[in-house]
């Protein structure tokens, strides 16, 4: 009897009913995580790796301890908004574990372990962890959380995927987080049923799923937000490149452009790597390109696209963004995969949304 090609679908659907249950797609290309209504970007952990290792490389700065700090602040602003943990006499710190376990299984966060304890330190271990900085941010924070209580901390990479997070009590009187508030508008969208990247999810083991072979987890805008702050304070003699391809129109900080310039270049490189192919035959395929590189991971949508020259240049308007830096890099290396040639953009924001104006980086004789 003949083989039959048949492509099998390896989806679990109990994790993908408790993802869909979670986090919402938006009919603006977002995707909400709906226990605080905040913005997520569900990408592939080898996504975020390269990216984040472009963007040290553009900055030529080392920026794991500031994403680890951001992290921990975002983590603990997400708990703070989060129904309290359990109160209980037995066995209070271990249900309390558990709580944040089931939580980071559905971002694909791995899971946290605890190690030991005395008056002076506590040590954590976060298993089947996503990127290090990550893990050790988000560990410190959950354990702040569990005992709460301020710590400092450090951590080490042991390989196989686990991160181990030493901590010493912190006597300060450290302010809560306040909330992050993005510097562009978006548009209100409203929850759909569009697809999303972890519509295929594929459960592996608790803390740890893929899609299509890829590891995959849910970064929340919060904390790209935050990761922002702390990387900007460090970029005040930092130089913006004297042949930049982006324009941040109404963004004067010097500080912000820089590192905006650094995450578009980072993401447009990512793309390019990926080896992803993009075909466009006429303007309104720009919408369908967006829908597969864009929304698929909750980063926006393109609701509107025109010519702008002869030369493949396009004006696409976008509703929202989760970053429009992030959003800007990408779309340059769909149009420089299209067109095959270098690209320039300028984005700018109003009350209506976002518009990002993509053409050739040099003028056609």
């Amino acid at each position: 009897m003949p083989l039959v090609d048949d492509p099998m679908d390896e989806s679990t659907p109990w994790l993908i009913d408790d993802l869909k249950q979670r986090f919402g797609p938006t009919d603006c290309g977002l995707i909400l995580d709906q226990t605080h209504d905040q913005p997520v970007w569900c990408l592939t952990v080898s996504g975020f790796e390269r990216w984040f290792s472009e963007v040290e490389g553009c900055l030529d700065q080392t920026l794991g301890r500031r994403l680890a700090h951001a992290a921990a602040e975002s983590e603990e602003w997400h708990w703070n908004q989060s129904p309290s943990l359990p109160k209980s006499w037995f066995n209070q710190q271990n249900k309390r574990i558990s709580t944040i376990n089931a939580d980071w299984k559905l971002r694909g966060q791995g899971q946290l372990g605890f190690l030991e304890n005395n008056a002076q330190s506590s040590t954590v271990i976060v298993a089947n962890r996503t990127f290090t900085a990550l893990a050790a941010g988000m560990g410190n924070a959950a354990w702040e959380s569990i005992q709460e209580h301020r710590f400092r901390f450090q951590w080490s990479d042991r390989g196989a995927g686990e991160t181990v997070v030493e901590m010493t009590n912190d006597s300060r009187q450290i302010p809560p987080p306040t909330p992050s508030i993005p510097s562009w508008k978006n548009r209100t969208g409203i929850v759909c049923d569009h697809e999303r990247l972890f519509h295929r999810a594929r459960h592996e083991i608790d803390g740890l799923w893929t899609v299509e072979g890829n590891r995959a987890m849910m970064l929340s805008q919060d904390c790209i937000l935050r990761f922002e702050h702390l990387a900007t304070s460090y970029l005040a003699t930092t130089d913006r490149s004297s042949d930049s391809r982006t324009i941040w129109a109404g963004i004067e900080s010097h500080e912000q452009i820089v590192f905006w310039d650094a995450m578009a270049e980072a993401s447009r490189r990512q793309f390019l790597a990926s080896g992803e192919l993009v075909l466009i035959a006429s303007v309104e395929h720009w919408i369908d390109v967006a829908n597969r590189h864009l929304s698929l991971f909750g980063l926006g949508l393109v609701s509107a696209a025109s010519n702008i020259d002869d030369n493949g240049g396009v004006e696409l308007t976008l509703p929202s963004t989760f970053h429009p830096a992030i959003i800007t890099g990408r779309l340059l290396g769909c149009w420089e995969r299209a067109e095959g040639r270098a690209a320039k953009a300028k984005w700018s924001c109003s009350q209506d949304g976002h518009t990002i104006v993509l053409e050739s980086r040099r003028e056609i004789a």
